[in-house]
């Protein structure tokens, strides 16, 4: 509440805040996992909650802080790009992590925290609970902690998209959750976006290595998340490629998940 409520951000204490709280991230992605996968197996046999009340409070809040996210943090972006150039933007920090922007950083690290609350609305409603989403929440979150301290220069980037991406998403959330028709294309935009998203990562993160270790190139920088970075965009890609095909493109995926909550249903009766 001091970082929140301060007059004035401190990026220092925010940094330290979240350093000294990595193991809660790890701890709260076990309990996470564990419980997720025990509603699951409660719900087998149960019918659906239907949570529409609580699911449309939960998808208005979530776009609406998406998409102050994106506004907030748009002058900065913009204009580090301007002034340092697109190599600039993902090798220098430069003022990212201080001010409203820094401010805005911190929250989006502290969010993902928050988001897992997501699969619990799942698998209370009896959606498919593919490996990609709790998946991508974990290892989101893990990666978000683990790299904010050390604040490299490619999280602009990272946190930019994913609000940018976020605001779009959960706005289309809360229009299905308020049962309001949307385009079914607008479900493949997004998948897209979020393709264009790692597909953006990789690229960044793929230029960072010939500017570092093949031109000499000083950036703030720090091996071990680029690394964990490098996997986690890599691993991203790959599922949300895959994911993208099956349910648009092959017709396997969504057409596979109906079927298997027919059979589900059918048990029941």
């Amino acid at each position: 509440m001091d970082i929140l409520l301060a007059k004035n951000f401190s990026d220092t204490a925010a940094k330290e805040w979240i350093r000294e709280r990595i193991p809660l991230a790890i701890q709260a992605s076990v309990v996470y996992v564990i419980v997720i996968f025990s509603i699951k197996r409660f719900m087998k046999n149960r019918e659906p909650f239907q949570l529409t009340v609580p699911l449309n409070i939960w998808n208005f809040l979530l776009a609406t802080f998406s998409i102050m996210g994106t506004i907030k943090m748009a002058p900065e972006f913009f204009g580090t790009l301007n002034d340092l150039g697109l190599a600039g933007s993902y090798c220098k920090i430069a003022h990212f992590t201080e001010g409203t922007n820094g401010f805005w950083a911190w929250l989006f690290i502290t969010s993902k925290l928050v988001e897992l609350v997501d699969t619990v609305f799942l698998v209370l409603r009896k959606r498919p609970l593919m490996f990609l989403h709790w998946y991508h929440h974990v290892l989101t979150l893990i990666y978000a902690f683990y790299s904010y301290p050390h604040s490299p220069g490619f999280n602009r980037w990272g946190i930019f998209m994913n609000f940018s991406v976020h605001a779009v998403m959960y706005s289309y959330y809360f229009l299905r959750s308020m049962k309001i028709r949307v385009p079914g294309a607008i479900a493949q935009l997004i998948t897209t976006m979020q393709i264009l998203q790692f597909i953006s990562a990789c690229l960044i993160l793929g230029h960072l290595t010939i500017l570092i270790y093949g031109q000499g190139v000083e950036c703030d920088f720090e091996p071990k998340v680029y690394v964990l970075a490098t996997f986690m965009n890599i691993t991203y890609l790959t599922l949300f490629i895959n994911f993208f095909l099956q349910s648009y493109v092959f017709g396997g995926g969504k057409d596979k998940y109906r079927s298997d909550k027919k059979r589900e249903e059918k048990k029941l009766h």
